[in-house]
């Protein structure tokens, strides 16, 4: 037990090594952000070498009880000012960081045309914009961004701006991928973007404490 402990120290002080390491290689304008990326990436690599036992207890999981899953037939309809008490409630937060180049793609998945022409965005604003037409509302869409389809990403969204739906969007951060024997990062800089591997990290912005406020 003991060795396993002192192992797992060494593995938490050889990765804040090899994250100083990565740092350097990092352009100053950018430096601030990546910090902040890697100080959480420390944390999660912590929880990933001390948590022990299976992340899923499958003989915890039961099968719902006998009426609990109702037919859409049995709902009653609900009142609207309730329904647009819950929509002012409601972000609408969209994973967009995927590149479709396996599909013939270029650029994010999001783009691709898949109905009368019209894309997986588009056919996403669309059904937010019906809601708060419907309900008179105002529900915001959110697109998390990776740092392959940012920038296209932020030219799409322009035709947007006469549709009655906030768009907004931040950047998923970048973890490196860390090798399964060593547990130490496979990137050598922070640039090569082949071994930096996008992860889900919202900021805290005032937006976004607007909204959790609300």
């Amino acid at each position: 037990m003991e060795f396993k402990e002192l192992t797992k120290k060494d593995a938490q002080i050889q990765l804040a090594q090899e994250l100083q390491k990565l740092l350097v290689t990092c352009p100053n304008s950018y430096k601030d952000v990546i910090q902040k990326d890697f100080e959480g990436y420390e944390k999660l690599f912590g929880r990933f070498i001390n948590e022990t036992g299976p992340s899923v207890e499958w003989e915890k999981i039961q099968k719902l009880p006998e009426g609990a899953v109702w037919n859409f037939s049995e709902l009653r309809a609900p009142d609207t000012e309730l329904v647009k008490n819950m929509l002012n409630k409601l972000v609408v937060v969209k994973l967009n960081g995927g590149l479709g180049t396996s599909m013939g793609c270029q650029g994010p998945k999001s783009i691709i045309p898949v109905r009368s022409e019209l894309t997986f965005l588009d056919l996403t604003v669309q059904q937010i914009e019906h809601l708060n037409k419907t309900y008179s509302t105002n529900v915001p869409l959110v697109l998390m961004n990776s740092f392959n389809t940012d920038d296209d990403t932020q030219k799409v969204i322009r035709k947007y701006h006469g549709f009655q739906v906030k768009t907004y969007t931040f950047n998923q951060s970048r973890y490196p991928r860390i090798n399964k024997e060593s547990l130490m990062p496979i990137a050598k800089t922070t640039g090569s973007d082949a071994d930096l591997e996008a992860a889900r990290n919202m900021y805290l912005s005032a937006t976004l404490t607007t909204w959790v406020l609300q």
